[in-house]
C-alpha cells in the first residue's frame, strides 16, 4: 500500500466529519490498497449513470478508520490476492455483520456505491447509532492527479490501445460486419492477455446515403464495409488495473472534400487545445472552446457537436470515466498529474460520423498526448 494515499483519506474524511469510511470491491478500494493486482468485474458507466448498486454482495470490503487502521473482509477465494495485506478477516459475506461488528467502534461511516444498499444494512445491523453518509465521491480530487506509477501504467495502456487499433485498421475488409470488427478489436486483447476491456468496443459504420447515416448515433452491427463508409472507432483496453480510452474515424473509399477536410479541421482543433494548456491556469471549462475556437476558424464550427453544453470528455484511471468531467459546467483547474480523454465529434449528414479521442496527461509545463495514432490517417 501507499501510505500518502491512505493519510490523504482520512484527511478528507476529517474535512467531512467522518469515522470511518466502508468501500467494497469498486475504484475505491483498489486505488487505497493500491490493488492493482486484484480483478474486480467494472461497470463502466458507474460514475456516469449515478451511484447505482450494481452488486448485491461484496466479495472483499475495506474499512479504514480517521486514525489509519485498516480492516480488509475477503471471501475465502480471494486469501491469496491479499496475503501481504495487513489485518485482512476472512469471511462469508453472509456473515459479514458478524464479523464486521467487532470492528466498528465509531459512529459516522461513509459508504461507497458498490454493495451500498447491502454495506447500509450490514452496518445498522451492527449499531443503530451508525450513521451513514455515502461517500462514493470522497477521493476524486485526490485520484484525479495520478502518481508516477499510475502514469506510467495509463502510459502503457495508451500504447497498446495504438497498436490494437493499427492491427485493426490493417485487417479491415469489404464485406465484413460492423461485428466482426468489433470483435477483432476483442480479440486483439485476448491475444495479448489484457484482463479486460474498459467498455464494450464500437467500430461505428455509416455508409454514404444510407438510412444510417442519417442519424449520428444510429448504428447497426449487422451492416457490411462497403465503399464510402466511415467507421467510428471507440475502444478501450484494462489492464494492471487501468483503463485505456480512444477514438478515431476512418474513411473507407474517397471521400467528399468536405468531409476529409473536416476530419483535418477535428484533428487541428484538439491539437490547439492541447497545446493551449497551461496547467494551474486552465479550467476544464475552457477545453472544449479551445476545440471549437479552431475548428470554426477552419470553417466546420456547424458540425461540432455538443455546442450547447461543451461536452468534450471525462478523466480516466481506475475507472474509464472519473472525475471531473469536461464540460462548461464543471469548475476544475487542470494539474500536472491528471489524465484526461479529450473526444470532440462531427456529422456530416447523410455521410459521416466522426471522432478523435485521445488520452492526454498534464505536465508541469503544458500537456502531452499519450495517444499517438497518425492523425493524418483518414481515407483507407
Amino acid at each position: 500500500m501507499k501510505t500518502n494515499r491512505i493519510e490523504a483519506a482520512t484527511q478528507a474524511m476529517k474535512a467531512t466529519g467522518l469515522d470511518g469510511l466502508v468501500y467494497a470491491s469498486s475504484a475505491n478500494f483498489q486505488y487505497l490498497l493500491d490493488a492493482n493486482h486484484y480483478f474486480w468485474q467494472r461497470t463502466c458507466m458507474n460514475n456516469i449513470n449515478g451511484h447505482s448498486n450494481y452488486r448485491l454482495m461484496p466479495e472483499a470490503v475495506l474499512y479504514l478508520t480517521v486514525d489509519q487502521q485498516i480492516s480488509i473482509f475477503i471471501t475465502p477465494n480471494l486469501k491469496n490476492t491479499f496475503k501481504d495485506y495487513p489485518n485482512v478477516i476472512i469471511t462469508y459475506m453472509d456473515q459479514l455483520e458478524d464479523t464486521m461488528a467487532p470492528y466498528i467502534k465509531e459512529k459516522r461511516i461513509g459508504v461507497g456505491f458498490a454493495c451500498q444498499q447491502y454495506l447500509s444494512d450490514t452496518l445498522r445491523a451492527i449499531s443503530d447509532d451508525i450513521t451513514i453518509i455515502e461517500s462514493e465521491d470522497l477521493l476524486n480530487d485526490i485520484r484525479c492527479i495520478k502518481d508516477q506509477d499510475e502514469i506510467a501504467t495509463l502510459r502503457k495502456m495508451a500504447e497498446f490501445t495504438d497498436k490494437a487499433i493499427q492491427h485493426v485498421v490493417a485487417n479491415l475488409k469489404e464485406n465484413m460486419s460492423q461485428y466482426d470488427a468489433e470483435q477483432s478489436v476483442m480479440q486483439y486483447g485476448l491475444d495479448h492477455n489484457v484482463a479486460d476491456l474498459s467498455f464494450p468496443p464500437t467500430c461505428g459504420f455509416k455508409t454514404k446515403d444510407s438510412e444510417l447515416a442519417k442519424d449520428a448515433l444510429s448504428f447497426d452491427r449487422n451492416s457490411l464495409l462497403k465503399p464510402n463508409t466511415a467507421i467510428a472507432f471507440d475502444i478501450g483496453y484494462m489492464h494492471d488495473g487501468y483503463c485505456s480510452d480512444w477514438g478515431r474515424t476512418v474513411y473507407y473509399g474517397k471521400a467528399s472534400e468536405l468531409v476529409k477536410n473536416g476530419y483535418k479541421a477535428l484533428q487541428a482543433g484538439q491539437v490547439h487545445m492541447v497545446k493551449s494548456i497551461v496547467p494551474y491556469k486552465t479550467n476544464v471549462n475552457e477545453l472544449y472552446d479551445l476545440v471549437f475556437a479552431k475548428v470554426k476558424e477552419l470553417g466546420y464550427g456547424d458540425y461540432l457537436r455538443f455546442q450547447d453544453r461543451g461536452n468534450l470528455g471525462h478523466q480516466i484511471g481506475i475507472d474509464c470515466h472519473e472525475h471531473p468531467m469536461l464540460n462548461r459546467s464543471v469548475d476544475h483547474i487542470l494539474k500536472p498529474g491528471m489524465v484526461f480523454c479529450s473526444e470532440p465529434k462531427m456529422f456530416f449528414e447523410n455521410e459521416c460520423y466522426m471522432r478523435v479521442e485521445d488520452m492526454i496527461l498534464v505536465t508541469e509545463d503544458g500537456a502531452e498526448f499519450l495517444t499517438k495514432f497518425d492523425r493524418d490517417l483518414f481515407e483507407i
